[in-house]
C-alpha cells in the first residue's frame, strides 16, 4: 500500500477512520487519544465517535446473543432435563454475556457526555 498523498512512498500507517494509507512524511499524525488520522475532517469523525477502540456493541448484537442463550437453553432442557451439558452451559453463557452488553449499551447512553 502506498501513501494517498505521495503515491510513489510506501505507507507505514492507515488512517483509523478513512483507510487511507499513511507514510513518514508527516502525512499521519497521532495525539494519542483518538489514534492515527490522515487529516482534521478524520480527526473530527474520531473524536465524535470516542476513544480508539471504543465503538459501542449495537444493540441488535447484544439481543442476538440474548435470543440464542435461550434458543440453547430451551433446546438443552428439552433434551437433557437441566443438567450440565453443554447446550445448557453455552446458553447461560450467551445469555449472561447478551445482558451484560445490553446493561454496558444503556449505561454509556446515560453516562454525561464530556
Amino acid at each position: 500500500m502506498n501513501c494517498w498523498r505521495h503515491r510513489d512512498r510506501v505507507a507505514v500507517g492507515v488512517c483509523t477512520a478513512c483507510g487511507k494509507g499513511l507514510c513518514s512524511e508527516a502525512c499521519g499524525h497521532d495525539d494519542g487519544a483518538i489514534g492515527l488520522h490522515c487529516d482534521e475532517a478524520c480527526a473530527a469523525h474520531l473524536r465524535r465517535r470516542g476513544a480508539r477502540g471504543d465503538a459501542p456493541v449495537g444493540v441488535v448484537w447484544s439481543m442476538l446473543l440474548v435470543a440464542l442463550g435461550l434458543a440453547l437453553l430451551y433446546y438443552g432442557w428439552h433434551q437433557t432435563e437441566w443438567s450440565l451439558s453443554v447446550p445448557n452451559l453455552l446458553g447461560m453463557l450467551f445469555l449472561w454475556y447478551g445482558v451484560v452488553l445490553l446493561l454496558q449499551r444503556f449505561a454509556q447512553r446515560r453516562a454525561p457526555s464530556p
